[in-house]
């Protein structure tokens, strides 16, 4: 990008932005790519400006879009006041599009209105949420259209109309018939449309989230945002139940956006600090672990929009966790922004949240601050673990203390051993034996200490006793559970899994499959009293479960290698019947522990 571009239009006061115009190119010019120019000012945020802002990926737009060798490199050269500046194939055409359609003036664009030094660029990141909360439309860009664009767009606009007139009974609609179309006719578009790049960019949440509008663009045809969750939703909730296949593609994603633009507007319902504005960063970091980033520092800095606006904050200071460096490792990034959830919030879900040490890749990261670079849908699977407590009634929650070398202390009592793990819940959905499984199965009692029967205990485990509405599933997942069973034991030959047995089973018992798929790194664990539950892949015999004051959910700890009296954090754990405060009757001994 031309430096001297930015010179000649430097950004006067810590609210400045630059916004564009695309022009058409009325001559050829000399190594300019045909049609577009651009120019560029400065305004202040402060004076209310009207621009649209756009949303869009800056590598390849699909994977069809890579394997034809589009990339994030800035290749296609146009013309931006008066200087030659090069910007990616996928901005490129979103441009031409924009053009084409009108949408040509006020916008904001980063990789045009940004001077890429690091200075600049933490000042603009800092500004970010605010850039998208005050723009008059988010213009969501997919990249170009392929065959399947069409498709999709005209069963998305059936699909939402005909959800919305059930759900108001304003309208009687065969709502039945289209989800039998989409099964039918209309899975490969929707597949098509929602594994695009977009959809799994973690930038993009804040983006769509703070918008006062959204509009997506895909090629030439428009999409209504609320009509895509409205589709993500039912996939996201029902898809099993309609035998859809779709586990592989992130559908679900534009639903998790949705829920957490509703729980702004809840917060601004109930006014500035509620018990639960500050809980909502560590909720983003927990529902978006999954999505992509270029940086690791992005996995916080791209969700601290939603924070600050949860804060109602405009923008913070350098010295504040909350101000994106980037100039510092992303070590130092994940450590300040853990000390700041600990501190400002009213519990220790955090902890319950750490990947342990089969997942954690970034050096010498103390055990209790989540890796958020690390994907895959680690804990129990339930964000804020609200429907549990199990400290309930014991000792009262004391911020942890942290030391100058990051050792955090907190309270905690022992409630049991583990003696025995099981395979995980992922090994078993790839069709591995469930040997160990069986073994924990029956050495456990006949009937439990809560007076169930062990096969009860053995399948609410799985699913952490929770149904996918997050709530006490009942009894008639039981018949479910022993059809998905089956289906594994059927599906064990001499040699190799039986797919298709499996896949015919699941679909026999799709609730069942919903909810143990919904949270899949956990591994099935006994302890040395008999207890069951299941906790992070990385646990193994020889850890011990504590009970923890401030953490709804037990905590798994293992002794330190190095320092004798310190402890490395594991994860979180689910232990069925000491979910719900029952340890306070067990006479726990209560002491400091010291995390590394």
């Amino acid at each position: 990008m031309a430096s001297s571009l930015y010179r000649d239009l430097p950004l006067t006061s810590p609210r400045s932005i630059r916004i564009l115009n695309i022009e058409a190119v009325s001559a050829p010019q000399p190594q300019i790519e045909a049609g577009i120019q651009l120019s560029l000012r400065v305004v202040n945020l402060d004076d209310g400006p009207s621009y649209n802002a756009l949303s869009y990926t800056w590598g390849p737009p699909s994977r069809e879009a890579a394997a034809r060798g589009i990339d994030g490199t800035p290749t296609c050269r146009i013309n931006c006041n008066g200087e030659s500046i090069l910007v990616t194939q996928n901005l490129f055409d979103c441009l031409q599009q924009l053009l084409h359609d009108g949408n040509c003036t006020e916008l904001w664009i980063d990789a045009i209105c940004i001077g890429q030094g690091s200075e600049e660029q933490n000042q603009q990141v800092n500004l970010m949420a605010e850039i998208y909360r005050q723009a008059k439309k988010v213009i969501i860009w997919l990249g170009k259209a392929d065959e399947h664009t069409e498709r999709a767009r005209t069963f998305i606009e059936k699909f939402a109309r005909s959800h919305r007139a059930n759900a108001s009974g304003t309208e009687s609609t065969d709502h039945q018939a289209i989800v039998d179309e989409l099964k039918q006719q209309q899975l490969s578009a929707l597949a098509s449309f929602f594994n695009r790049t977009w959809f799994t960019r973690v930038w993009v949440v804040q983006e769509v989230v703070l918008s006062q509008e959204a509009t997506v663009i895909c090629g030439s045809y428009v999409f209504k945002w609320d009509d895509i969750t409205e589709v993500s939703h039912y996939l996201a909730t029902e898809f099993h139940a309609a035998g859809l296949e779709l586990q592989e593609l992130p559908y679900k994603n534009p639903a998790k956006m949705a829920a957490v633009r509703r729980d702004l507007v809840k917060l601004a319902a109930v006014g500035k600090h509620s018990n639960r504005d500050s809980a909502i960063l560590l909720h983003s970091l927990i529902r978006f672990r999954t999505w992509d980033s270029v940086r690791g520092h992005d996995k916080v800095y791209g969700l601290l929009g939603i924070h600050k606006a949860a804060l109602e904050l405009e923008d913070a200071e350098p010295d504040s966790p909350l101000y994106p460096r980037y100039e510092r490792d992303v070590r130092r990034a994940y450590i300040d922004i853990a000390k700041y959830i600990l501190e400002h919030t009213s519990d220790l879900l955090l902890l319950a949240h750490v990947e342990g040490q089969d997942f954690q890749s970034i050096a010498s990261l103390p055990s209790w601050v989540p890796d958020w670079s690390v994907k895959g849908t680690l804990g129990l699977g339930i964000t804020g673990y609200e429907r549990f407590d199990a400290a309930a009634g014991t000792e009262a929650y004391v911020k942890p203390n942290i030391s100058d070398e990051n050792i955090l202390t907190f309270r905690a009592a022992k409630l049991d051993a583990v003696t025995k793990t099981g395979e995980t819940k992922a090994e078993v959905d790839r069709g591995m034996p469930f040997v160990k499984w069986l073994d924990i199965l029956n050495e456990t009692e006949e009937l439990y200490p809560t007076k169930e029967q062990r096969q009860d205990v053995f399948w609410r485990c799985l699913i952490t006793n929770t149904d996918m509405s997050g709530k006490f599933p009942s009894s008639d997942l039981r018949n479910e559970f022993w059809s998905w069973i089956r289906g594994r034991r059927a599906a064990r030959g001499p040699e190799q899994l039986d797919e298709s047995v499996v896949k015919e089973e699941s679909n026999k018992a799709p609730k069942f499959h919903s909810c143990y798929s919904h949270s899949l790194l956990l591994r099935l664990f006994s302890t040395a009293k008999g207890f069951m539950g299941v906790g992070s892949q990385s646990m193994k015999a020889g850890d011990s479960v504590w009970i923890v004051p401030g953490s709804r959910v037990p905590l798994l700890l293992r002794p330190s290698p190095s320092h004798e009296g310190r402890w490395r954090l594991v994860g979180g754990a689910y232990v069925h019947g000491f979910m719900q405060g029952e340890a306070s009757e067990c006479n726990l001994s209560f002491r400091t522990i010291y995390i590394e």
